[in-house]
């Protein structure tokens, strides 16, 4: 004699309810249903929070899709089932939820619950805090790895800048744009400029600098 869990669905969602059943499996092959609520129930492993007495099993809120154990016993005979919880939302959890953060990545560099994993906090103390870090892609706890920046005239073509700028991602997009002031609505996207990749850095010439004062800034998005 065995007895056979089943879930239906057996992936459910972070925050969301599964509904457990079982069989009893006689040694002739024999199913017998049971209801539910002769089960006892229990969570063996993973993200469940519980299982009432009716078997309906509540997934935990997670960072990662993540197996789960649930557990029934019924007249001296236990059976296991494994579940997935599916993370379907990158930025609930815990402490870190809606602070604009994946919740995949601050627990990767400050594991969970850490106030040191907040955006606005510098946690290597390299001068860039964590929200532009992981922006732009860099580690958060590690004071060598920053975002580089510089604007240089280029030694080959006098009267144009070269903006130099690393690391850069294929998948981020990155924006130069200029102003000879620094008021809000002044700054304009580049145009005639040309781009030149090396590895993992990034050179945009501007070819026009005849103005007396001019500033330049980055725009990086992250999908």
């Amino acid at each position: 004699t065995a007895l056979q869990l089943a879930a239906a669905p057996a992936t459910v969602d972070e925050g969301s309810t599964t509904q457990l059943s079982a069989v009893q499996v006689l040694d002739d092959d024999t199913l017998i249903e049971l209801t539910a609520d002769e089960i006892t129930w229990s969570v063996l492993v993973g993200p469940l929070t519980s299982i009432d007495t009716d078997g309906l099993a509540t997934a935990a809120i997670v960072y990662q899709d993540t197996s789960a154990t649930a557990q029934g016993s019924f007249g001296g005979k236990t059976g296991a089932l494994p579940l997935t919880v599916s993370n379907v939302n990158a930025d609930d959890l815990g402490s870190y939820a809606a602070d604009g953060l994946d919740d995949d990545w601050q627990v990767l560099y400050f594991g969970e619950e850490n106030p040191l994993a907040a955006p606005g906090i510098d946690a290597d103390g390299d001068g860039q805090d964590n929200r532009f870090e992981f922006i732009a892609g860099v580690i958060p706890n590690d004071g060598v790895s920053r975002f580089l920046w510089r604007v240089e005239e280029d030694p080959d073509t006098p009267g144009q800048n070269r903006i130099v700028f690393s690391p850069r991602f294929g998948d981020r997009s990155y924006n130069v744009k200029a102003s000879t002031t620094l008021q809000a609505s002044d700054w304009i996207n580049f145009t005639g400029s040309s781009v030149i990749d090396d590895g993992d850095e990034r050179t945009v010439i501007d070819p026009d600098t005849s103005a007396a004062s001019k500033f330049y800034r980055l725009e990086i998005v992250k999908p």
